[in-house]
């Protein structure tokens, strides 16, 4: 994985004019530290996967309403929201792998509620402790900004090599984790489980995969934190990347709600739309993150020859037609493969859209600009499945057609938004520049 990362890295450098705005290269050990911290990001976020497919069928399969599910499910992106900025200024104040290390274990908690309780309020707790699907909760709150910002300081000139494999082994975590969704059906038809024992057994099993993920990242070494304006609320406004962190911000956003609206609550869907369950969806889902693998080599000549603006575009623009287009498939069959191929674009967008922050604000501001950053989308995608809920609520066409229909205009918007607002400004490490922008960042070459 390290000589993959460096090869990808090198590819993208030799199509940059401006090189590395840091000027340092990754050494032994940094590289060493990139693969543990994929490696322990992957553990941790597999159990992701499996309550993305799992969770909503199971909490209606026991009685409780779309609407109840959907706000579960907010409950996760709220918690996550209100964490992000404090844990971030903590982690650029007092060190970033510590708060890796405290986020990733802290879902285990989550996780063994959701094995011993379904009382509604367990539930909930659970929810803003460890996260369901995409949201992350508390604990990712915790980690998130801290491993976003560390993973480039470790990556350094190979920045968006290190950042489209995170996005790989991400979402062959989740594919992973989607494909355990057989577990509980196995277990009932092998050692003839009560229906509710199966998936308690199951949640133990992801609190194992977070604590192993703590012990995967106990050998990656930090540098003593530098104090940057950044790492306090009085000079939280003050940011010198402000204006590259609104600006994203907005678009990511938008890409939240989306999320929210169209995919968190999307086996649910599947399920009221055409009765499929979770142990059938499992591998649909599971082969959809998979396709992260399949991006990886063209994130970087995609970059060097577009930029990230146009890349963004394009990527998240065929995936939003795709996301659109499920609601007229004939079967679950056909319209999951829609869904794989949506996936496969997103897993490119969005790696593009996380190196172009990281390269674009200052190093000391990374952690703060991801946690701006990820809490505007934990906004949006805590108010996505409140409105995904109601909608599966009802009866009719209508009803069932607004997330994916909805969701698909949005992050059509979102990826038109990123164009528009970043066309001017190239990622440091991309080619056909002249002359440096504001905060030292090189403009492309026009006309």
């Amino acid at each position: 994985m390290i000589q993959l990362i460096e090869s990808l890295g090198a590819a993208g450098s030799r199509n940059s004019t401006s090189g590395d705005v840091s000027g340092m290269a990754m050494g032994r050990h940094d590289s060493r530290d990139v693969a543990l911290l994929l490696v322990s990001m992957g553990l941790n976020s597999l159990p992701w996967g499996f309550t993305l497919v799992v969770l909503p069928i199971y909490l209606s399969d026991v009685g409780f309403s779309a609407q109840v599910i959907g706000a579960v499910t907010s409950v996760s992106s709220v918690a996550n929201t209100i964490g992000l900025i404090p844990f971030a200024i903590a982690a650029d104040r007092y060190g970033r792998r510590r708060f890796v290390l405290a986020g990733f274990l802290s879902s285990t908690v989550a996780y063994l509620l959701f094995a011993l309780s379904r009382d509604l309020n367990s539930l909930l707790l659970a929810s803003a402790l460890g996260g369901v699907g995409l949201a992350g909760g508390l604990s990712s709150a915790v980690w998130t900004p801290a491993w976003t910002a560390l993973l480039a300081d470790k990556s350094h000139e190979r920045r968006t090599g290190a950042f489209a494999w995170s996005q790989a082994v991400w979402a062959l975590a989740l594919s992973a984790g989607s494909a355990m969704a057989v577990i509980p059906f196995l277990l009932r038809a092998k050692l003839d489980l009560p229906f509710g024992t199966s998936y308690e057994y199951a949640f133990l099993l992801l609190a194992g995969f977070a604590v192993i993920s703590g012990v995967v990242l106990l050998p990656v070494r930090e540098s003593p934190p530098k104090r940057s304006e950044g790492a306090s609320f009085r000079c939280w406004f003050r940011l010198g990347s402000r204006s590259q962190i609104v600006k994203f911000s907005v678009t990511i956003g938008m890409v939240g709600f989306a999320s929210g609206l169209a995919v968190q609550l999307l086996s649910l869907w599947f399920n009221k739309m055409y009765g499929a369950s979770d142990t059938v969806l499992g591998p649909w889902f599971g082969a959809a993150e998979a396709t992260s693998l399949l991006v990886v080599p063209f994130i970087s000549k995609l970059t060097g020859r577009f930029g990230s603006p146009k890349s963004v575009l394009l990527t998240q623009g065929l995936s939003s037609v795709l996301l659109a287009a499920m609601l007229v498939a004939p079967t679950y069959q056909f319209a999951a493969s829609l869904y794989i191929a949506r996936t496969f674009f997103v897993n490119m967008a969005w790696p593009i859209q996380q190196s172009y922050l990281m390269g674009t604000v200052t190093p000391e501001e990374r952690a703060s600009a991801s946690a701006i950053t990820y809490m505007v989308w934990g906004i949006g995608s805590s108010i996505g499945p409140v409105l995904a809920g109601y909608t599966l609520s009802g009866t009719g066409f209508i009803s069932i057609s607004v997330p994916p229909l909805l969701g698909g205009a949005i992050y059509l918007g979102s990826a038109v938004g990123f164009y528009l607002f970043f066309r001017n400004i190239a990622a440091p490490e991309e080619r056909g520049v002249i002359g440096r922008g504001r905060f030292g960042v090189p403009r492309p070459r026009l006309g």
